[in-house]
């Protein structure tokens, strides 16, 4: 990964960037739960923790929701939008980068701010496919494929720290 190359796009598209951040908000990983209730139960124990911390540290005041209706976050739209405007180049590159192997803008700005590990970061956008790994056995494949995004997230974790 060349976080040069990928921090020098970002300041030359900073606008472009935070505009596409904000418009996938709604639809994060984070904010859909199962209406199932074990499934339920094992996300509040892992991703409930996260939405305080979002929610506490950032003041989003997100919600979350069991449909498949995102949910009202209107709020939270213009804070998180701020919270990006506000973030230096190399910090947003890194949310970017993060969000973008996460499939999360808010594990991706969980990640950029410290609040959360790469191992973290990484436990929760799995957080399903690892719970149904449990029942159904893991696919080769796919876990081939997350161990690319961990090594991949450690990276960003380490140009971070840097």
């Amino acid at each position: 990964m060349n976080f040069s190359e990928a921090e020098k796009y970002i300041a030359t598209h900073r606008r472009e960037t935070i505009q596409n951040f904000c418009r996938f908000l709604d639809t994060d990983v984070l904010l859909f739960w199962s209406d199932k209730p074990d499934l339920f139960a094992y996300q509040n124990q892992h991703w409930q923790p996260l939405l305080n911390k979002l929610n506490s540290v950032f003041k989003l005041d997100l919600q979350k929701t069991t449909t498949l209706l995102p949910p009202k976050n209107k709020t939270a739209e213009i804070i998180f939008e701020k919270i990006l405007t506000e973030m230096p180049d190399k910090e947003l590159t890194g949310c970017f980068l993060a969000a973008s192997e996460l499939k999360s803008v808010l594990l991706g700005l969980l990640l950029a701010k410290k609040e959360i590990s790469a191992a973290e970061a990484f436990e929760a956008s799995f957080l399903e496919e690892l719970y149904q790994n449990k029942f159904w056995g893991e696919d080769v494949a796919a876990a081939n494929a997350r161990n690319t995004t961990r090594k991949s997230l450690s990276e960003v974790e380490g140009y971070l720290n840097s």
